[in-house]
């Protein structure tokens, strides 16, 4: 379910909060800890998530216009330190894997085996079906 999300938003919580970290693995924006969210939007709102100012995330109404500034990843040098990835969604990983990286430190293996099922339950029913 979460996975279908655009972004989450949470009344309390922080930066090492459930929410947030799954939030994170799955690549969704994510405000937490906002007070009252819960009770100020309406379900099915459209607002805007604004994760990119740091430590503050914020929350606007309506769809706001924005634009999309893209970097090329193909020169930045590389670290001493290994940079490692957390794969939540093994769906992802293919996409995932044009990060510059060095590998998957972290496998939600919960979500990989919660995948597996299902797309094993999804071939059974289809080569069962009436």
């Amino acid at each position: 379910m979460l996975k279908q999300a655009s972004a989450v938003i949470t009344n309390r919580g922080g930066r090492t909060c459930h929410a947030a970290i799954i939030s994170r693995e799955l690549g969704i924006p994510c405000v937490v800890g906002c007070g009252n969210a819960t009770t100020e939007l309406e379900s099915g709102e459209d607002v805007t998530v604004d994760c990119t100012s740091g430590e503050v995330g914020k929350v606007y109404r309506g769809l706001l216009p924005f634009h999309v500034e893209e970097t090329d990843l193909g020169n930045i040098p590389k670290t001493k330190t290994h940079m490692m990835m957390n794969l939540a969604n093994p769906e992802l990983a293919y996409l995932k894997s044009f990060i510059p990286n060095d590998g998957v430190g972290l496998a939600r293996m919960e979500f990989i085996v919660n995948n597996h099922i299902r797309s094993v339950r999804v071939e059974w029913v289809a080569a069962h079906a009436w």
